[in-house]
């Protein structure tokens, strides 16, 4: 019996090892689609499809991307970009959340903040950057007041959703067995509003991501997004793919990742 087991033991190990071998359809399918949308981006401005001046094409990306990495400062601009990204999402992070948990534990909170937040909310950014580059000046300021307006209503709004709509039966359990505020707020509130927390935050993200960019764009001496306006309004089509791609490169990375926390807290959860 034990000689049995241990040949089962490595004939699973090496299924497991050797798994990565066959990827999932949709992975196939993915990347089967990219490879044909390449393809069909090199033919088309040959074919006379598009006009190859406003697409460019792949190799011609793939080259630029080589000369920006060696010849245009591109450390220098992503620095400056990821600096203001992290001071107005890390500055979001620590207002939204206690704000979302005061809104989410209490009505007469809600009733006086959450008229003028809403008002904020609905406001497109891009109308209050002119305001935001006379009180605070055309340095990194207005660009992390930005990215910290983008940020902070997404996980507002779902840390006071995730607070207020907490299971009613855990509440009333833990207050029959004589829970204090405090265990009810850190044993039932804080967990069941974790996923509803993390989905806010995946969606600042995209929101902050899209701050930077548009505040480098109007008011900037550097950055992801004065490069983009800059090789815009020049027609060099290839180098603003270039930036454009990194943009959504480092966005889509850090939704996959907050994703996967996410996943992981649903599964902490349901255990």
């Amino acid at each position: 019996m034990r000689s049995a087991e241990m040949t089962a033991a490595p004939a699973e190990a090496k299924q497991v090892s050797f798994s990565f071998l066959y990827p999932s359809r949709s992975a196939v399918v993915g990347t089967l689609a990219v490879l044909l949308f390449l393809v069909l981006w090199q033919v088309a401005p040959s074919m006379g499809w598009v006009n190859g001046r406003f697409t460019s094409r792949p190799t011609e990306v793939f080259l630029a991307a080589i000369d920006i990495f060696r010849n245009d400062n591109f450390l220098y601009h992503a620095r400056i970009s990821l600096t203001e990204f992290v001071a107005g999402f890390a500055l979001a992070i620590v207002v939204s959340i206690p704000l979302g948990v005061l809104l989410g534990t209490s009505k007469i909170a809600r009733y006086l903040i959450d008229p003028p937040l809403m008002a904020l909310y609905i406001a497109p950014t891009l109308v209050l950057l002119p305001i935001l580059v006379i009180w605070l000046g055309i340095d990194m300021a207005p660009k992390i007041a930005v990215v910290f307006l983008g940020a902070v209503f997404p996980i507002v709004l779902n840390t006071m959703a995730g607070m207020s709509e907490a299971d009613p039966k855990l509440l009333r359990m833990a207050r029959s067995f004589g829970a204090s505020k405090f265990d009810i707020f850190s044993r039932v509130l804080v967990p069941g509003s974790l996923p509803a927390l993390l989905t806010g935050i995946r969606l600042a993200v995209g929101r902050a991501v899209l701050g930077v960019v548009v505040g480098e764009l109007f008011v900037s001496q550097a950055g992801i997004g004065y490069q983009l306006n800059l090789y815009g309004q020049a027609m060099r089509i290839d180098r603003l793919l270039v930036y454009a791609l990194v943009v959504s490169a480092f966005g889509y990375t850090l939704t996959i990742l907050v994703r996967s926390v996410e996943n992981k807290v649903r599964d902490w959860r349901s255990k």
